[in-house]
């Protein structure tokens, strides 16, 4: 039965009383009742009450009622077409918690295992030796209102990786993250509120976030878990980030969007990630990118401006805390054909509270290798300055150079192994110390 259904009813019954009307006005001006049996009136034992004047208001006509009627109703069933009626209660759970009452929350994540060994690495370091690491993330999102994402990603990590090694600028494992209470736990990463407008152009950001996610993107070099595993190029080692130890802090961004092939991103977080006498000593970012397309071919120029104001002492002065320390570095990548890509970075910072104030690495992308569309292979270079002040304080005298290379193989929807190499010179700017190499296999499963 259809919608209409009650309508039809309502109007039949009406038209029914339409022509069993007359009979009950002409009963009422007359003063009559409708006939009753004999026996009826045996049994109630009643006499006829005296007629009663009645006086009855004029009404409009029949017809006119039953149109009067159908526009009643047909107004509602419009009305209720356009909002569902929910009862008060509903309201209420909505406006105060909308996580709960929206449809639209998906989790996500993804479990990475990384395995690492070396060669050639000086037995005062540890030796050739293997260890491994794993880490589950877990992605958390819920559209709360229109345009409007919470965001919620926490990770857990098993495993410290290969740590027995010479000193280095970044590492060999951007996976693994430091936390003050060891790696087997779960740790909260972002917990943030993203408010968009107008398509998107404009976007605002706060709560507790990865700097990193925001800034210095790169489409070719950005992710440890699908393509270059060390830290050097999944983001500039020249740049002093904010928050904590890995990045992450309470802060705040602001995208604008205005006009294609151009945008801008601002940023305000705390320096060092405590919620400790919060913004007294920033990170302030601001980066610009410009986009270019030829053809379908894709192409992100980003330029990157920061101040990091947390006093850290001078490397020749210990005793003296720098209230700074800034820079300048950009980030570019562009797609040359449908399969192949190239990208860079270069930074900078100060050298007065830096190990290693400068940094360059390049690189490119080769998609659809040996016939297979989702297949990928990444080769990279990188070079790290030591800054002056420190060359003076250690006596360190070289710049660390880094190769690596790596094969991302999809094996099925959501499984990806790669096989990985890195080969480092003058690890952490030492001459004196040989080049290692570092061999190693992730595994990644999407979910």
């Amino acid at each position: 039965m259809t919608e209409k259904t009650p309508l039809a009813l309502i109007i039949f019954c009406l038209t029914l009383l339409h022509f069993t009307a007359p009979a009950f006005t002409r009963a009422e001006e007359g003063h009559t009742h409708p006939p009753v049996s004999q026996e009826k009136t045996k049994k109630k034992k009643k006499e006829p009450l005296p007629p009663i004047k009645h006086t009855h208001p004029k009404r409009p006509h029949l017809h006119e009622e039953l149109q009067q009627i159908r526009g009643w109703l047909q107004s509602i069933e419009r009305d209720t077409e356009r909002r569902p009626i929910i009862s008060e209660e509903e309201r209420t759970d909505a406006a105060m918690y909308p996580v709960q009452t929206s449809t639209k929350t998906r989790l996500s994540g993804g479990l990475t295992m990384i395995a690492q060994g070396a060669l050639n690495n000086a037995a005062q370091f540890g030796g050739d030796r293997a260890d491994g690491s794993l880490s589950i993330d877990l992605i958390l999102e819920s559209e709360l209102r229109e345009n409007g994402l919470l965001i919620v990603r926490g990770d857990f990590m098993r495993g410290e990786g290969l740590t027995h090694l010479p000193p280095l600028a970044a590492g060999v494992n951007a996976d693994i993250e430091s936390f003050t209470d060891g790696p087997d736990s779960f740790h909260l990463i972002e917990a943030l509120y993203e408010q968009t407008w107008d398509k998107e152009r404009w976007r605002f950001s706060f709560g507790q976030i990865d700097t990193t996610s925001y800034f210095d993107q790169n489409e070719f070099a950005n992710s440890e878990t699908f393509q270059f595993i060390s830290p050097l190029f999944g983001n500039n080692p020249a740049i002093g980030w904010g928050g904590d130890e890995n990045g992450y802090g309470p802060g705040f961004v602001f995208h604008m969007h205005p006009v294609e092939a151009l945008e801008f991103n601002l940023g305000l977080f705390e320096g060092d990630g405590n919620y400790t006498d919060m913004f007294d000593q920033p990170f302030l970012i601001a980066e610009i990118e410009l986009e270019y397309y030829r053809g379908d071919l894709e192409g992100h120029y980003r330029f990157i401006f920061w101040s990091n104001e947390t006093n850290r002492p001078e490397i020749l002065n210990p005793s003296v805390n720098a209230s700074h320390n800034r820079g300048f570095s950009l980030s570019f990548d562009q797609a040359l054909t449908e399969h192949f890509g190239v990208w860079t970075r270069f930074g900078l910072q100060d050298g007065k509270v830096s190990e290693f104030d400068r940094h360059a690495s390049l690189g490119l992308q080769v998609k659809g290798l040996m016939g297979r569309s989702h297949d990928t292979f990444g080769i990279a270079l990188g070079t790290t300055w030591v800054s002056d002040e420190n060359k003076q304080a250690t006596g360190l005298d070289k710049e660390e150079h880094t190769i690596e290379a790596y094969y991302n193989l999809a094996a099925t929807d959501g499984i990806h192994f790669s096989p990985d190499v890195q080969y480092i010179s003058n690890p952490g700017g030492d001459g004196n110390v040989d080049p290692i190499t570092v061999y190693g296999l992730r595994a990644q499963l999407i979910f």
